[in-house]
């Protein structure tokens, strides 16, 4: 199992547990497939824990970005993939935060609204631009480094070696 599957089994845990008002074991029961190896459980669980244990700061940055919205009129499928992804952004330096923005706008696409992408994707970018100082944590590649420009022409790159 990917990566990916397991971020969205811990979104699924999220919502489970913040929706459904079920406890972490109970979500796992819910939610968890039987051939989890030690190394996916173990992604899960720190996804779902580490959100659960920042939601504050996570909820009031949403708030902070989510302009006029209240955290409750924000759909509870957006709000848990963006306390998902928040977290990794602030919280988990192993993970690449272009891999985070990728992986909350391609679940939107699969949970959300069909406009959902749209609205996630702009505050996960302004998350980053503000709470991070707009520093992208850089994906490995061959021998270097990616770094993104921060001058108006972000679409480039610079290789580090």
């Amino acid at each position: 199992m990917s990566r990916r599957k397991a971020r969205e089994m811990a979104f699924k845990m999220l919502y489970a547990i913040h929706e459904g008002g079920n406890s972490i074991d109970e979500a796992a029961e819910i939610v968890l497939s039987k051939n989890l190896d030690k190394e996916q459980y173990d992604f899960v669980f720190k996804e779902v824990r580490g959100t659960i244990d920042n939601i504050n700061v996570i909820d009031n940055i949403i708030q902070k970005y989510s302009s006029a919205w209240s955290l409750d009129r924000i759909s509870s499928t957006d709000r848990n993939i963006l306390r998902l992804a928040i977290y990794e952004i602030l919280f988990c330096d192993d993970i690449p935060n272009s891999v985070s923005i990728n992986e909350a706008v391609d679940m939107s696409k699969k949970y959300c609204d069909e406009k959902s992408y749209k609205y996630i994707n702009g505050l996960l970018g302004r998350v980053i631009k503000e709470e991070t100082g707009n520093r992208f944590r850089g994906e490995k590649i061959g021998t270097g480094f990616l770094r993104q420009r921060s001058n108006s022409d972000n679409k480039k790159h610079d290789r580090i070696q």
